[in-house]
């Protein structure tokens, strides 16, 4: 139940490689929420859902990627532009 609260606020602020907070990331993303209504906590990277990272250094498992909801019915294909 949490999670589905978390996920249907006008903004949301998590921590950063959390699963929890990246299972609800992406919750907000089937909603059709945009990511840049999200945040870490972690001041230094508070704002890393705001871009589009074509590669990441570090360890990828633990982020949400908007290609991950945008178009998943085959109706979009996921860019820079929307997400």
């Amino acid at each position: 139940i949490d999670t589905i609260i978390a996920s249907r606020g006008r903004s949301f602020a998590g921590t950063f490689r959390s699963t929890f907070t990246g299972y609800i990331n992406r919750m907000r993303g089937y909603h059709g929420m945009s990511m840049k209504d999200s945040y870490y906590g972690f001041l230094e990277k508070k704002k890393v859902t705001h871009e589009w990272l074509d590669y990441y250094d570090g360890t990828t498992f633990s982020l949400e990627w908007p290609d991950g909801w945008i178009g998943i019915d085959g109706d979009v294909e996921p860019s820079k532009v929307k997400f």
